[in-house]
């Protein structure tokens, strides 16, 4: 009785040990399952994504970039839209740069949410079709531009206060004269969110992607600002830190935009004074922007320069030698530059800026020679309405711009109207 009890029990406990062990391979099974599942949804999207980037229709950067700035708005005002057409189809305009994401922080149209992880872009559709814009831009092989404001953001500081230039011994979001709020240029989120819209907005048909507002505030009560992201660099240099943080920014933004797809071209707005300063309080320098971007495109509006500057009683009223004067300063920093690059990879070691400190740039081997032609300024198309003595800009006036720029040896340049105003005049004939 007692051995059948035994032989009862052994063979119900057998039974559960073969059960558990069965059970256990079904749940392997099951994950296994569920991995393979996962991959191939993965693929599959990946494969998607690659299709879909595969009918995408860029055009080749122009040898010689001739473009004018276009609003929103600008597009969707019949007038301007139509004067813009006339422009790229009559003359020898090649290209526009269009809005993405302004000052505002609202993209002008909406963009794909899965692309983007904590920050997603948030659009106030103004432009309502943009693939079919773009399609049509592209159909008379015009080269798009696609320009980001990248610091100054008035909506992810609203939404995301951590992120932003902070007022010192508070929690409230720090605000320029003009109550503008910026993002710390020291965030990693802000960082990978622009290269969030810089790969999106590539992959929606603009052929290269132009970061503006790069740099710190120019304005307002700056020694009250506190940059939360950025104090660890703060704290080791407190006169180049600006300029490090920024350049940590496009070593980061660079090399994942080109790892990413090596056949974008980026390029980067920078005030018109960086052609000869170190610009310390905004941390723009030349130097470390040619090492990072396609091109780089400095503001040289006339306008912007003071009276007495060249000893002009008003420089807005010297196009040609203002731009003369700002090209040789920034083809000298250019020829300073390369020989450094050069000492650096005969040394093994990484690039000096200004020997003050070490460029990000760490990896000298794949840096060719810097051209002067990497520098694609901004031209004024506008009339200076509040500077003394100015003479309204006219035909003579804008070309002697351009003109500046041609006996440097440089042809490709942007050209700047807030509204948006062109006159076909100004430009030659296709």
């Amino acid at each position: 009785m007692i051995e059948s009890i035994a032989l009862w029990i052994i063979s119900i406990w057998l039974s559960i040990f073969w059960w558990v062990q069965d059970y256990n391979e079904i749940v392997r099974i099951e994950e296994e399952i569920k991995i393979a599942i996962e991959k191939q949804k993965i693929l599959e999207a990946e494969e998607k994504r690659l299709l879909e980037l595969s009918k995408i229709k860029h055009v080749k950067t122009p040898e010689s970039v001739k473009s004018v700035y276009y609003t929103a708005g600008a597009l969707n005002y019949w007038p301007k839209r139509k004067n813009l057409f006339y422009l790229l189809d009559n003359k020898e305009i090649n290209s526009v740069v269009i809005d993405i994401k302004t000052i505002s922080g609202y993209t002008n149209f909406k963009m794909p949410d899965e692309h983007f992880w904590t920050i997603k872009p948030s659009s106030n559709n103004v432009i309502k079709d943009i693939k079919s814009e773009l399609e049509l831009l592209h159909e008379s092989d015009t080269y798009i531009i696609g320009r980001i404001v990248v610091f100054k953001d008035n909506l992810v500081t609203q939404k995301r206060p951590d992120l932003a230039i902070q007022k010192a011994w508070t929690n409230k979001v720090w605000e320029d004269y003009a109550w503008n709020t910026y993002a710390d240029a020291g965030s990693q989120e802000i960082w990978d969110y622009h290269i969030a819209l810089a790969k999106t907005a590539y992959e929606m048909w603009f052929d290269e992607i132009n970061f503006d507002y790069v740099r710190f505030p120019t304005d307002g009560k700056i020694t009250e600002a506190y940059y939360p992201h950025s104090n660890k660099i703060i704290s080791a240099d407190s006169k180049w830190w600006k300029i490090q943080v920024l350049d940590s920014f496009w070593e980061y933004l660079s090399k994942n935009i080109k790892k990413y797809n090596p056949e974008i071209i980026i390029s980067a707005d920078v005030f018109w004074l960086v052609t000869n300063n170190d610009l310390f309080q905004i941390g723009q320098n030349l130097e470390s922007f040619l090492l990072y971007f396609d091109y780089v495109a400095p503001m040289i509006y006339p306008s912007h320069y003071w009276v007495g500057f060249l000893w002009y009683k008003q420089p807005d009223n010297h196009p040609y030698e203002i731009f003369q004067y700002a090209i040789n300063e920034s083809n000298k920093r250019i020829d300073a530059l390369n020989l450094e690059i050069i000492s650096a990879k005969s040394e093994d070691r990484n690039i000096s800026i200004k020997w003050k400190f070490d460029a990000n740039k760490s990896d000298v081997s794949d840096i060719s020679e810097i051209k002067y032609t990497n520098v694609r300024p901004w031209l004024q198309g506008f009339s200076c309405t509040r500077c003394p003595w100015a003479i309204r800009y006219d035909t003579t006036k804008f070309r002697k711009q351009i003109q500046a720029i041609n006996d440097a040896g440089i042809s490709s340049w942007f050209v700047w109207s807030a509204g948006s105003n062109y006159y076909p005049e100004w430009y030659k004939k296709e």
